[in-house]
């Protein structure tokens, strides 16, 4: 049990870095990647895209594309748990 929060952990401090440089491109502008931190408001109206992660196992990296109230899109990057079992 401790080793799955070590790792946890360590996969959680490293995302940041392997993906520091994402950006999503839209037509005439490019739109960021942000790292969601507990606790951050977001403005969402109209959210465009989610990552699915149903098929996959374990800790994986998941992004949220949307809109806010004032139509600016924003993309979130965070972590969660992938939705598939795995058979060990």
């Amino acid at each position: 049990m401790k080793i799955a929060s070590v790792v946890s952990a360590l996969i959680t401090s490293l995302a940041p870095m392997a993906f520091a440089q994402d950006v999503v491109k839209e037509p005439g502008r490019e739109i960021p990647t942000e790292e969601y931190h507990y606790g951050m408001q977001l403005d969402i109206d109209k959210v465009l895209h989610r990552t699915d992660n149903s098929e996959k196992v374990g800790m994986v990296p998941a992004y949220l594309v949307y809109l806010d109230h004032d139509g600016a899109p924003h993309r979130v990057r965070f972590l969660e748990w992938g939705g598939k079992a795995s058979h060990a």
